[in-house]
């Protein structure tokens, strides 16, 4: 067994590339590399590109992982799951080997891609100043805020991907035993039922923190028992941002699946919109971030369909349309 240290991108498949091009760019990320059957989408921070689309009829391709060091790569090579080690085509190049999951879904654990040029201070938030009668926590001190609108959220990373299963047990083993993901929290259909229909997983980096969650795996019950993409989400600059691309994604008229909100699971501030294709994207800051030594939370499913503030989770969250 390897342990991954982040997801790395979606692989989605659509008929326009031109369609899906404009829509991840009105959500805030910007173009990579564009052929005439693959779209490559960047965002602020250091990776060559977080997210990926092929030329086709729509479909939910798989899952990418960054794996720590090649000899991880060569590792999985030698078991029966996965291929031998390959070499990328993609920007930032590197190696890849691929596996199906127990659902068909491919996964792909990639090491050696090129890092791009970027500027620290674009990932960092703007001082806020949340007061107190000495305004002991205001560092901002004669500097008027300024947000810059209209644009669209300025993008640091992926922040996780979600997926719909057959069964969320099984899918789990598996990206355990391959993979080294262990559970944040596990979602139980009934209080004491030992019947999770769903399970936040992150990675495992010891004691360096990492997201709540890099990777869901939820029931495809919601999906009409389709196993395939559940939802993306991308990590913002900072809250302003969330409410910045909720405006321009609005005012262009797409599609708003939920929010805006805080989840209980993983705790981050969200906002979801459908792309052109019906796939679900997410807007997400202020996360969870947890070391190795927190123990797995069971919670029952509708704290984890709930949060904290915002509206009630929609009807089609989840659905089919976006497998």
């Amino acid at each position: 067994m390897i342990k991954v240290i982040d997801v790395a991108y979606p692989i989605l498949q659509v008929p326009s590339l031109n369609k899906q091009e404009k829509f991840l760019k009105d959500f805030g990320l910007v173009t990579s590399k564009k052929t005439n059957n693959e779209l490559y989408m960047q965002g602020l921070g250091p990776h060559k590109f977080i997210h990926k689309t092929i030329k086709g009829k729509k479909k939910f391709i798989g899952s990418a992982f960054y794996a720590k060091s090649m000899n991880d790569l060569n590792k999985l090579s030698k078991t029966e799951d996965f291929s031998e080690v390959k070499k990328l085509k993609s920007p930032g190049g590197g190696f890849v080997v691929e596996a199906l999951d127990p659902d068909g879904l491919k996964v792909e654990v990639i090491f050696g891609m090129k890092t791009k040029k970027f500027n620290k201070k674009d990932l960092v938030a703007e001082p806020f100043n949340s007061g107190g009668i000495g305004k002991e926590t205001s560092p901002r001190k004669n500097q008027p805020r300024r947000v810059g609108k209209p644009r669209s959220s300025k993008i640091k990373k992926l922040g996780h991907l979600a997926i719909n299963v057959n069964d969320p047990t099984v899918s789990f083993d598996w990206y355990n035993k391959h993979l080294g993901l262990i559970p944040s929290d596990k979602v139980e259909l009934g209080k004491d039922s030992g019947i999770y229909v769903a399970l936040f997983c992150r990675c495992d980096l010891g004691n360096k923190l990492t997201d709540h969650h890099s990777f869901l795996l939820q029931s495809n019950l919601s999906s009409d028992l389709k196993s395939g993409f559940n939802h993306c989400a991308y990590e913002v600059v900072e809250v302003d941002d969330i409410f910045l691309g909720h405006e321009v994604l609005k005012e262009k008229s797409y599609r708003h699946e939920w929010g805006i909100g805080r989840h209980f699971a993983g705790s981050q501030i969200f906002d979801y919109w459908r792309s052109p294709y019906g796939h679900v994207h997410e807007h997400q800051t202020d996360g969870d971030l947890f070391d190795n030594k927190v123990k797995p939370g069971v919670i029952d499913i509708s704290e984890a369909a709930g949060m904290q503030w915002g509206p009630d989770i929609t009807s089609t969250f989840g659905n089919s349309e976006g497998i």
